[in-house]
């Protein structure tokens, strides 16, 4: 039996869906990151910050999969990962710019694989 993938929702429905599951994306990240703001007035490329980041799109990731498929609206799928791709993009940048000079800041390290001798703080944090 082939998958079928037609909306369940009637079109002013489908739209206040999408709207709930931007809220529900944007919530996430306020939630498990904290604001915008905040992640400007750290130091750039701050560990804890990026783990949380990370888990703040999975998390959402998932909010919007599973809402669509329980759905079956394309609309929330287009709108939910629109704000994660956005909110993302807001985070990341927040997350590489140095809070005194507003620059994003660059290191050596950043180019260098994961584990590579050199790379300060790694040898330290794997023992």
């Amino acid at each position: 039996m082939p998958f079928d993938f037609k909306p369940r929702l009637s079109g002013e429905n489908s739209i206040i869906a999408s709207l709930a599951t931007v809220g529900l994306v944007v919530g996430t990240y306020q939630a498990t990151v904290g604001p915008v703001s905040d992640v400007h007035a750290t130091e750039p490329n701050e560990i804890n910050l990026s783990a949380s980041v990370r888990k703040a799109g999975w998390m959402s990731l998932v909010f919007v999969s599973g809402l669509t498929l329980l759905a079956k609206d394309p609309n929330i799928m287009i709108l939910g990962g629109a704000t994660i791709i956005l909110q993302e993009l807001a985070y990341r940048h927040a997350l590489m710019t140095h809070p005194g000079t507003g620059q994003i800041a660059v290191t050596p390290a950043a180019y260098m694989p994961q584990g590579s001798p050199g790379v300060p703080g790694v040898m330290a944090a794997a023992g």
